[in-house]
């Protein structure tokens, strides 16, 4: 039997909020099960960033980097950056924000977030009812 669309796997966004740290490092993210195929990743800055010489973001599981060295210097709150490399995730891991940070701009509260479906065998199954059987 074929599966109809409503039984398919969707895609959907996780999120967390998390502190970056005013310092250059890894900034641990979103938690994402294995068989996980990111779509797009990015953060958002919830409080406005200080102009500093350069501060940039890579959204990553350490493997594939989803956003690549987007800038976060001087950006105003609620602004979102965003990178659309997929990849797939083959064994749970998860997605961080790691920061290269030149100057000295405090921690930033801000959202990690993915797009992301769920690329495993769908176990959802359409089921007879009592009508489906002809009389």
């Amino acid at each position: 039997m074929a599966l109809s669309q409503s039984l398919r796997n969707r895609a959907v966004v996780i999120e967390k909020y998390i502190t970056l740290s005013g310092t250059a490092g890894t900034n641990v993210g979103v938690s994402v099960p294995a068989g996980t195929l990111v779509l797009a990743a990015g953060v958002e800055v919830l409080s406005a960033v200080p102009d500093v010489t350069a501060y940039t973001a890579d959204v990553t599981d350490g493997t594939t980097v989803f956003a690549n060295d987007v800038s976060l210097d001087a950006a105003a709150a609620g602004t979102i950056r965003v990178g659309t490399t997929a990849g797939l995730i083959s064994t749970a891991d998860t997605v961080d924000v790691v920061t290269t940070i030149t100057g000295s701009p405090g921690a930033i509260p801000a959202r990690v977030f993915v797009v992301a479906i769920d690329v495993n065998e769908s176990i959802r199954e359409g089921t007879e009812v009592t009508r489906d059987v002809l009389a």
